[in-house]
């Protein structure tokens, strides 16, 4: 009796394996959840405490990132080299104008916010002036508005002493049954994102340009047009983040967003999207966001230099990639 079951358990196993590995072959977005979830445990592990702290930490430290990845995912799906390097600077000089605006008061609070959401939408039309009127490459174009925003935020720094609206900074670190409220509404966040790109005419003609220029061209999309409200939507959302980044800080620094440069590109292509553009999934850079996010939180918790994390971050990286094959499109 024995030999006959031991043929039909491994059967069984087989199967099992078989049914996890097309999985996540269907679902490339679910390794990066995977990974997170094994740094999550080795963290806990090394420090025996803090195993639900650790996750709503990262959830609330990941809403940023997972803000200006979901703009940067619309960006990168229209493929055809389009990409958004200006991100960190526009989160920078959104925050600069957002805070200027509230300097520490309330009754200024949806005024500030907007105007760092125009601050955005200027970066985003400044990008696609320069990629489609002067015909400059996205990769360029883009890194090239970046500088402006940049220098623009120089000039803003100079004796800038403005406050965050006490609203605001309370809102950024509010919990809801024990869970970040930011957090919470970045998932809603993420949900119309995902209708958008899946449900609706205009994310379709995303993924279409993505997938092949010409034929989406022949079939009617606007691609000009379709591309460039990416670029906008890339730009309002990095403002939008901007602004709430400032406010967990309790001010704007120069540099505050420089991490949010290779990040947001990190948890698009981490999250299972294709870097060449035409299949995206907006449930991946949540994946992506909590894997960077809680693999720095125990990297420091282990005492590694800066340096060596970001050796650590990209190996990493190109394991997570290598699992996921989501390196080259699918035939």
């Amino acid at each position: 009796m024995e030999a006959a079951t031991q043929p039909e358990t491994t059967r069984g196993a087989g199967s099992l394996a078989r049914a996890v590995r097309d999985t996540f072959r269907d679902r490339p977005w679910a390794w990066s959840f995977a990974a997170a979830a094994l740094v999550w445990v080795v963290t806990y592990l090394e420090t025996s405490r803090g195993f639900f702290g650790n996750l709503t930490s990262a959830a609330a430290v990941s809403s940023f990132l997972v803000i200006v990845g979901i703009g940067q995912l619309f960006v990168i799906t229209t493929g055809n080299g389009n990409i958004d390097l200006s991100i960190p600077n526009t989160m920078t000089l959104a925050g600069y104008y957002g805070l200027s605006v509230m300097n520490g008061h309330n009754s200024a609070l949806l005024t500030g916010i907007l105007v760092a959401l125009v601050v955005g939408l200027a970066i985003g039309a400044a990008n696609i002036v320069a990629i489609f009127v002067l015909q400059i490459p996205p990769i360029v174009g883009t890194l090239a508005v970046g500088f402006i925003a940049q220098s623009a935020s120089f000039v803003k720094s100079n004796d800038f002493t403005a406050n965050p609206s006490p609203a605001l900074a309370h809102f950024v670190n509010a919990t809801l049954l024990g869970l970040p409220l930011l957090a919470l509404c970045v998932i809603v966040l993420a949900v119309l994102a995902w209708i958008l790109l899946s449900r609706t005419i205009y994310g379709r003609s995303v993924q279409a340009i993505g997938q092949s220029l010409r034929a989406a061209h022949l079939s009617g999309v606007r691609v000009r047009r379709t591309v460039a409200l990416a670029y906008l939507l890339s730009g309002v959302l990095a403002g939008l983040a901007g602004v709430l980044l400032a406010a967990d800080s309790g001010g704007v620094q120069l540099d505050i967003a420089t991490p949010y440069l290779l990040n947001s590109i990190a948890v698009v292509v981490l999250g299972g999207s294709l870097i060449s553009g035409g299949r995206s999934f907006i449930a991946g850079v949540w994946g992506a966001g909590m894997l960077l996010t809680l693999l720095v939180t125990l990297l420091t918790v282990l005492n590694i230099p800066v340096a060596s994390q970001n050796v650590v971050k990209g190996l990493l990286i190109v394991a997570v990639l290598s699992l996921a094959g989501g390196k080259a499109k699918e035939a």
